[in-house]
């Protein structure tokens, strides 16, 4: 995700959305040395690991489901496949939009949505088990932004070498006889979409 986006993040106020344990935001101030960390995520314990390891980093973790109130006048925001497992997509859109100042820009990467004819097998599978919403479509999602007042943009990612290791457990998990290595490499490099929506200066 670093190494396709078409900005500097040194000195920056930053946002990530669905930020899990906080491993992207230290990554953030470790090579990128941005000014400010802010990340949420509903996973309580995941929320404390963030804290915790966050050590004397100028970052700020919060438990929500979206956007805390008060957090704003932000320079970049990310997310990494948070979309598909939203079931307000609008909200969220609304809620990205009031963060972000003027002209600065929401990266979100989804790789599952209905156009990844993996990512879609996988979701019949483990839609119910995991409480997903529907399948989203990549024009679906662009639109619901568009809504919003943001100009969206995409982009594939820069992708070097795919570890196969993951995906040979992934495998057995599904009960797979093979790892199908062609069809992770399409879907890495062809499916998994970085999403850029930009809020106007005008808004």
């Amino acid at each position: 995700m670093l190494e396709t986006i078409d900005t500097g993040l040194a000195g920056k106020r930053v946002l990530d959305a669905g930020c899990n344990r906080g491993g992207f935001l230290r990554l953030l101030c470790d090579t990128c040395q941005i000014a400010q960390g802010f990340g949420y995520d509903p996973a309580w314990g995941a929320i404390e690991d963030a804290r915790r390891l966050a050590g004397r980093r100028p970052l700020r973790f919060e438990i929500a489901q979206t956007v805390p109130n008060g957090w704003d006048g932000f320079d970049a925001a990310f997310s990494h496949e948070v979309l598909y497992l939203l079931d307000d997509l609008s909200a969220h859109a609304d809620a990205i939009f009031g963060a972000l100042g003027g002209g600065c820009s929401y990266y979100a990467v989804m790789g599952v949505h209905d156009a990844s004819p993996l990512m879609a097998e996988w979701h019949r599978a483990h839609a119910e088990e995991l409480g997903l919403p529907r399948l989203y479509g990549v024009d679906e999602v662009i639109d619901v932004f568009h809504s919003a007042g943001f100009e969206a943009a995409a982009s594939r990612l820069k992708v070097g070498f795919v570890p196969v290791s993951g995906h040979t457990a992934h495998a057995r998990q599904d009960n797979q006889s093979s790892l199908d290595l062609f069809r992770w490499l399409e879907y890495y490099n062809d499916d998994k979409l970085l999403l850029r929506f930009t809020r106007p200066l005008s808004n």
